[in-house]
């Protein structure tokens, strides 16, 4: 298959597992399912995280630059996070930081298929596929709750956001592929310091609050799932 398509194909069924969050998000889902659901889709990030991302980041770029870039993509999420909370409406704010959860992890995957004969990409992509059920299960129910918007407008920014998962990746790829081996590790390291964050900050409390202890569970099992994509691939 065509690189291009090939990551349309994976791109845009890791960008619909949004819409089919954000659909179970208009439904009242009880608490403690709800917990394991974000848990899970927490475990599959970290997971990705240590076995994928930052491992072929590490390869790429080396301990020092790769740090940096990981670090560094932490800190600026969390500017991001303040300066939306400070100075942008609150309903706003939440769009905005619905997508930005998104865009690193759709760059990733993008700039993963011009690593390794693309077999990183295909990786990112099915584990953002787990995780984007739980996302947008989370932040559909959050926009409706916290923000007031109707079932249908929510659907409709889901809809949107999981359009640009394939944008975003294909922009990551085709920008970013001549790039130098250092470059491709630092972007991929950034990447990983901002997933971290945003899952640091966002899911895990959130299931921690809703849950009674049994939403580790689901931190386990997606672990475990991501894992054994990134060494059955």
């Amino acid at each position: 298959m065509h690189t291009f398509f090939k990551i349309l194909f994976f791109s845009s069924i890791s960008g619909l597992a949004v819409v089919l969050g954000g659909y179970l998000g208009t439904k009242n889902i009880p608490d403690k399912i709800l917990a394991f659901i974000l848990a899970f889709g927490s475990g599959v990030l970290l997971s990705v995280l240590s076995y994928s991302l930052m491992h072929e980041a590490y390869q790429l770029s080396g301990p020092f630059f790769t740090s940096l870039a990981f670090l560094i993509g932490g800190a600026f999420f969390y500017i991001v996070e303040s300066l939306l909370a400070k100075f942008v409406a609150p309903g706003t704010g939440a769009i905005l930081g619905t997508a930005l959860d998104d865009l690193p992890e759709a760059l990733s995957m993008g700039i993963g298929f011009a690593t390794d004969e693309g077999k990183l990409g295909i990786v990112i992509a099915l584990s953002v596929l787990l995780h984007n059920i739980p996302e947008g299960i989370s932040s559909t129910s959050d926009l409706m709750d916290k923000v007031g918007l109707t079932a249908k407008s929510a659907m409709v920014l889901a809809i949107t956001i999981a359009l640009l998962d394939p944008l975003a990746a294909l922009t990551g790829y085709y920008l970013l592929k001549n790039l130098s081996d250092v470059w491709l590790g630092m972007i991929m390291a950034f990447s990983g310091g901002s997933i971290l964050f945003m899952t640091g900050t966002s899911l895990i409390p959130k299931a921690h609050s809703l849950g009674t202890h049994l939403e580790n569970a689901g931190l386990l099992f997606g672990f475990l799932a991501a894992f054994l994509i990134s060494r059955l691939m």
